[in-house]
């Protein structure tokens, strides 16, 4: 372990309680080799997120708590494992009947008052069972602009450049340019309970015969995906999308069905810029239920100052060499330090 990563760890024991320290702990062993990986360090990549790019900047973000997905909040509900998951899956985890869970929906960005008007839906999960917890970061598109650390600093320094920025992507940098063309189809939802997510990223589970498949998460809404018209758009508030969900979840639960993707043999499953094709085998896990039911719990009321780490695995969970992966603790960690 690195001394940053040494004198990181100091002050995330000194700042918050044992329950969210043993999530960033979990992710502290990836931090020297997710930084290893690109010339650039898990602090420059935050700073390009955040368009922060010298100590002044980074300074007044940590003042006003600067963030990606500030626009979010949190509720809560249930996960229920498929009846016959065992028979695809070794996963022990899979054996409860129901598990908690803890649900942020966001968007996009470092805006906290951002429209929601946009394609952007972002879902992240916390499933806490007995032992062990199970948490899921996902978004809308099944489609990633970067394949390393590299070309995702380039990509989030360029972004924050407006017009000419993004232009230089669409020139220079063949993913991004995959990825704009692939948020530009995107549907505008009518709610976050009506939204597909993905998983962009690999992970390998274990099977009863020993052996090891990689798969993706995929979230399926059970009420079907519903688009919003530019007519229907028009007539929305800027902010819609949170009080839709909650009026929603007071009578009916949002729902979705949650499958693995898996992965055939020639599929490249550490690049989450490629697609793998529609016809791959879907395995169902479960289902989530967000119901709210559990809303007034300090987890749930306090989720924000806590991080959705998707290294945090139950045991016949691992995740893939996928470099995009493995950084994306290390940098929530680096993120959430500098909100404290």
């Amino acid at each position: 372990m690195t001394h940053s990563t040494i004198g990181l760890k100091k002050r995330v024991s000194n700042a918050i309680n044992p329950l969210i320290q043993v999530s960033i702990y979990t992710g502290l062993a990836l931090l020297s080799t997710a930084t290893m990986a690109t010339e650039k360090s898990i602090p420059e990549l935050v700073d390009a997120v955040n368009g922060t790019p010298d100590t002044a900047s980074r300074e007044a973000g940590k003042k006003v708590k600067l963030r990606n997905h500030a626009k979010g909040f949190c509720t809560s509900g249930m996960f229920k494992p498929a009846a016959q998951i065992n028979n695809q899956f070794n996963i022990p985890f899979f054996e409860q009947q129901q598990i908690s869970v803890t649900a942020r929906f966001s968007l996009g960005g470092t805006n906290p008052h951002a429209s929601d008007k946009g394609a952007g839906r972002f879902m992240s999960l916390k499933i806490d069972g007995d032992k062990e917890s199970l948490n899921f970061v996902t978004s809308n598109a099944q489609l990633f602009f970067a394949s390393n650390l590299e070309d995702f600093f380039t990509f989030q320094t360029k972004v924050k450049q407006g017009a000419e920025g993004k232009q230089w992507l669409i020139n220079n940098k063949p993913d991004a340019k995959a990825f704009f063309e692939y948020v530009s189809q995107l549907p505008k939802s009518s709610s976050f309970a009506t939204s597909r997510y993905f998983g962009v990223n690999s992970f390998l589970f274990d099977k009863p015969d020993n052996t090891q498949v990689a798969g993706r998460w995929i979230f399926e809404p059970a009420a079907g995906e519903v688009a919003l018209t530019q007519a229907e758009l028009a007539t929305r508030s800027d902010d819609f999308l949170q009080q839709e969900l909650l009026n929603r979840i007071e009578t009916t639960p949002a729902v979705w069905n949650l499958y693995v993707k898996l992965a055939d043999s020639n599929d490249i499953i550490t690049d989450p810029t490629v697609l793998w094709p529609e016809s791959r085998q879907r395995v169902l896990v479960g289902q989530v239920i967000i119901d709210g039911k559990q809303d007034k719990q300090t987890s749930v009321q306090q989720c924000d100052k806590s991080i959705f780490n998707p290294v945090l695995l139950p045991e016949g969970i691992a995740p893939s060499a996928d470099p995009i992966l493995n950084a994306r603790t290390p940098a929530y960690i680096e993120s959430f330090i500098r909100r404290l």
